[in-house]
């Protein structure tokens, strides 16, 4: 009976835990492959045939795609405080996805914070919607 107890709290403290990460987002936006669908507001627009890009969210590293470049970078999160000091990219130039990558560089260093909406992640800055992903 003893041991049937201790199982029982041990689950309503996991289960409480996973709701609270929920809750906040924690859970479902790191390690998971995240689509730039806008940026300022507006949908993204791609020459076509060029990958989509996207942000993944490792740890205290960032990893992601710009349309042409790798990105790579740090990530510090506190809560929905999310920033992305020294992001950096590989150096290859390609003219019709270019004015698209820098606009997407710009906007990460401008993040100071994230909320999840409906399965989205919106990326904010000073309280204005910088972004728009989808998990993949």
């Amino acid at each position: 009976m003893k041991h049937l107890t201790l199982a029982a709290v041990l689950l309503l403290t996991m289960s409480a835990h996973k709701c609270n990460n929920e809750a906040t987002g924690m859970t479902s936006i790191t390690d998971t492959k995240w689509i730039l669908s806008s940026l300022s507001g507006e949908d993204l627009k791609l020459p076509e045939g060029v990958e989509r890009p996207w942000l993944k969210l490792a740890g205290d590293q960032l990893e992601g795609f710009g349309g042409c470049n790798s990105l790579m970078g740090q990530v510090k999160m506190d809560g929905t405080s999310l920033s992305f000091p020294g992001v950096g990219s590989t150096k290859k130039y390609c003219e019709n996805v270019q004015p698209t990558e820098n606009a997407i560089k710009d906007m990460l260093g401008k993040v100071d914070a994230f909320k999840m909406d409906g399965g989205l992640l919106k990326l904010l800055g000073n309280g204005a919607e910088l972004a728009t992903l989808k998990s993949e």
